[in-house]
């Protein structure tokens, strides 16, 4: 399906943008607005301490809160870019101040290491992150300063019609850490893969996800086989309807594997 920038609202603040809630009792949040959730909440725990969710982690920005990021190699870790970038003073973050923490649950954790530097899409604009072109390169991958003991997940080959056909099956799934339970993972399986957009090969999904989610991981999950078939990027709202967005894995792969 094609859209054109005039029938796209991108959803303002959501997704797009690292939550900046801290570590703190998921009990006492003030409730926030459900953004990235249609009707029913369909997200469920899962165990941080299991694979492939012990290698899905936090990415912790020093002063600037949280995303999601996903481990694709002992000492590579996949996230959104605009993470990275702060958009309040128009520059990127530091590598050593951004922090990765595999398998995190209420301060415990499996792993963690400071960046050593970022592999950035050269074709991704800060200045443009809140569009439709924005978000399709919208990934970038922390190489961390220490590797990590964890086994990763690893990227899919995989093209649209393979992607509409996981969907179809049931076997996709989204995980992260959403900004109303900052300190455990969520996952909503079972989620599909809706339209995509052909013009910058965006995919759009109705996988339950809001703040802090950005990064994480969309995933084929098939008779105990987990791979990463897209990363979360965002949001948007087309024809009245409300889309999360995600990078397809065929867009990135080229770059990050040898």
């Amino acid at each position: 399906m094609t859209f054109t920038t005039a029938r796209i609202v991108l959803l303002a603040l959501p997704i797009l943008l690292a939550a900046s809630f801290a570590a703190a009792d998921t009990k006492k949040l003030p409730p926030l607005p459900k953004i990235g959730i249609e009707g029913k909440d369909d997200r469920t725990r899962v165990d941080s301490t299991t694979w492939p969710w012990i290698a899905v982690g936090r990415i912790n920005l020093e002063g600037r809160g949280h995303c999601t990021g996903t481990l694709i190699a002992p000492d590579q870790v996949l996230t959104a870019a605009h993470c990275i970038y702060n958009a309040t003073d128009g520059r990127w973050g530091i590598p050593m101040e951004t922090h990765f923490v595999a398998g995190y649950d209420r301060g415990n954790f499996a792993g963690h290491s400071r960046g050593k530097r970022f592999i950035f899409d050269p074709a991704y604009d800060p200045k443009q992150r809140l569009t439709v072109r924005g978000m399709a390169h919208d990934w970038v991958v922390v190489e961390l300063e220490t590797p990590l003991n964890i086994k990763p997940i690893l990227l899919a080959q995989i093209d649209w019609p393979g992607l509409q056909k996981i969907g179809a099956a049931g076997e996709m799934s989204n995980a992260g850490y959403s900004s109303d339970w900052p300190e455990i993972i969520m996952r909503h399986a079972g989620c599909q893969a809706e339209k995509i957009v052909i013009e910058t090969d965006l995919v759009l999904h109705n996988c339950d996800q809001t703040f802090g989610a950005s990064g994480g991981p969309l995933l084929r999950t098939h008779n105990g086989a987990v791979e990463i078939v897209g990363l979360q990027s965002g949001g948007l709202t087309a024809n009245g309807q409300t889309y999360g967005t995600a990078v397809p894995v065929w867009t990135f792969r080229p770059s990050v594997l040898p």
